[in-house]
């Protein structure tokens, strides 16, 4: 994943935690407020860490700012570990933090966000996806007798591939939802320590933490930096991906049920080992947005927006084919933006204010302007790997 990619992911984190953390301040669950802040400004820290100049200062001092926010809703200060990492306006020192809100009273720096606002509804489209996690994930927590009478035991490991901005990470929060179970999400960063037997440790923890409620879930994102494939120059992470496997072999000697979830943009990076029956054995491919469902994601980010009579999503969608849900909001956002400049030089003309209706001249040229960020390079790797593992994919990649 090169620079651009990363900021963006970092931003996505960011957007989704403040918006979360919005709803929540407005039901009064400050607690989870305040945690959801904190995370949105380590996202942008995460950000500044990748940037330079006036961006760089300009992420830094929105992270203090947020960072205050979070302080002034209440009782928890905010964590140490996160000030410095806001002033200095680089990430956290280590990414275990970002779950964490300052650690618990044992030493255990994991905490889970809590159960996500986030629901199936919010995934558009994709109910072929929902129907296969419904049946591997979600109905063996809602109905756990039934699946005993045949053998099939909670807890298990699924892998959401596909390609980048296609929305897993939206899905992961919204399993999360549906079963009721608190989240932990878990990048590379979050683990990776120069110390020895410290990345291990904190893996350990990690699952440790998920026991402590009768249903968890734990979320690896970009898996394939977390668990990809094993060298033999001892490289650091060899021995995360051996203590990995060795609590997922444990799920049987857990007195509660802990649903692992990873995804990845790269599925044949990851070590082999981890791909096992009893391990990440269930893979579902995450489809970029079918015709539908670019209706329903312009239509979702086009909101009460005027626009022309008679605007034809169809040819809209069609348009758009090929675009990833990243890219479609960018360019509803741009075709938005050009309307707004209409408006605001009819205000100047004629001294009063009035709407511009959005058209589909303006998203044609937003949709010219901004090209879909889906490499064919991607498409093929992506094809190749499924073939190999006997997985259909859509037509519509």
């Amino acid at each position: 994943m090169d620079t651009n990619e990363r900021i963006s992911r970092y931003y996505q984190d960011y957007k989704a935690d403040m918006e979360a953390a919005r709803i929540a301040e407005r039901k009064g669950n400050l607690e989870g407020a305040r945690k959801l802040y904190r995370q949105a400004a380590r996202s942008l820290c995460e950000m500044a860490s990748l940037e330079s100049g006036e961006t760089r200062k300009e992420r830094t001092l929105h992270a203090e700012q947020i960072l205050a926010k979070a302080e002034s809703l209440g009782k928890t200060a905010v964590p140490a570990a996160a000030a410095p990492a806001a002033s200095a306006g680089t990430a956290p020192a280590r990414g275990a933090q970002r779950n964490a809100a300052g650690g618990t009273a044992d030493g255990n720096p994991w905490q889970s966000e809590g159960i996500p606002a986030t629901t199936f509804d919010d995934v558009v489209g994709m109910e072929d996806v929902k129907q296969l996690i419904r049946t591997r994930v979600i109905d063996q927590i809602k109905y756990p007798e039934l699946y005993d009478r045949y053998g099939l035991k909670g807890g298990t490991g699924v892998l959401l591939f596909g390609l980048p901005g296609t929305g897993k990470t939206t899905i992961a929060r919204a399993i999360a939802h549906e079963i009721g179970a608190p989240l932990f999400t878990v990048k590379l960063s979050d683990v990776l320590s120069k110390w020895v037997g410290e990345s291990e440790k904190l893996i350990s923890q990690l699952f440790d933490k998920a026991r402590e409620t009768p249903t968890s879930l734990i979320f690896f994102d970009d898996f394939d930096s977390l668990g990809m494939e094993r060298q033999d120059d001892g490289n650091h992470n060899n021995k995360i991906i051996v203590e990995l496997i060795n609590q997922m072999d444990g799920f049987r000697q857990n007195t509660n049920t802990i649903i692992l979830l990873a995804a990845t943009n790269r599925p044949w990076m990851i070590d082999s080992a981890l791909m096992r029956p009893g391990r990440f054995e269930h893979h579902i491919y995450v489809p970029l947005a079918g015709h539908e469902a670019r209706i329903r994601l312009v239509k979702k980010n086009l909101g009460s927006v005027p626009t022309e009579p008679g605007l034809d999503y169809d040819r809209i969608s069609d348009l758009l084919a090929g675009y990833n849900g990243a890219d479609i909001v960018s360019v509803v956002g741009s075709a938005k933006l050009a309307a707004v400049q209409r408006a605001k030089e009819t205000m100047i003309a004629q001294g009063q204010q009035g709407d511009s209706p959005v058209t589909f001249a303006d998203f044609a040229d937003a949709a010219a302007a901004h090209r879909s960020s889906v490499k064919p390079d991607d498409i093929v790797r992506m094809k190749k790997y499924a073939a190999q593992r006997g997985i259909a994919l859509p037509d519509e990649m």
